[in-house]
């Protein structure tokens, strides 16, 4: 497994300590704009949702509305039991569940934080084995391909507009680098226990997730 580098766990901690003590938290339905904090910027928007639960979700819960699960994630994350990525409504989502809900607001947070960073300037991942999930655009056009580059990291793993398509074509040759690396997550929820890791619309990665704004009353229905 490829770990974390003890001082970015550090620092990723810190920051998430930060964005507690900034994020609204309450109980009730996600759709409450109360409940949620942007980051990035104008340009980028972030979107970040905290959904206090007594509920304690497993694996099966999520999958009971509509997430299909695929692998786990290749990096460590410390605390999870379960830390996975899959597909819903045709979009990725990253799960991590943890044992508490404490857990998913410390711990479950300092790792949406970092796989969803976006460095500052052109939006693209930290350079180095710290990001998941990596959406490895063409230069022209914005369809997702799948980076073959003879490893079998999944963080080299693109995420599909239509997961039931995986064309020849859609396939870099091996020792082609990706031109930019673009972290699959942008947006993301913390549902109880559970931190949601969500991929824009339609495979736009700064489009607003769907899914994340809207997981907590799947979840939860009133």
């Amino acid at each position: 497994m490829v770990r974390v580098k003890n001082g970015l766990k550090t620092q990723l901690l810190v920051m998430s300590a930060m964005l507690i003590a900034l994020v609204a938290v309450a109980c009730g339905s996600a759709e409450d704009e109360s409940l949620v904090a942007s980051g990035g910027d104008e340009a980028t928007p972030q979107r970040i949702r905290m959904i206090e639960s007594t509920q304690i979700f497993t694996e099966e819960d999520i999958k009971a509305i509509g997430w299909k699960a695929q692998k786990d994630f290749q990096l460590d994350y410390p605390g999870a039991t379960t830390y996975k990525w899959g597909y819903m409504n045709q979009t990725e989502v990253g799960v991590l569940i943890y044992a508490s809900a404490d857990d998913a607001k410390t711990l479950g947070v300092a790792a949406a934080e970092d796989q969803t960073y976006r460095r500052p300037g052109d939006n693209q991942a930290r350079d180095g084995d710290f990001t998941d999930r990596i959406s490895c655009r063409r230069p022209v056009g914005s369809s997702a391909v799948k980076a073959n580059t003879g490893f079998p990291s999944k963080a080299f793993s693109a995420s599909y507009l239509n997961p039931e398509i995986d064309e020849p074509e859609d396939i870099l040759p091996v020792g082609q680098a990706c031109t930019t690396r673009f972290p699959t997550y942008n947006d993301y929820t913390v549902v109880g226990n559970v931190v949601f890791m969500c991929e824009g619309d339609e495979g736009n990665l700064l489009d607003p997730s769907t899914n994340c704004a809207n997981v907590g009353d799947w979840l939860m229905p009133s």
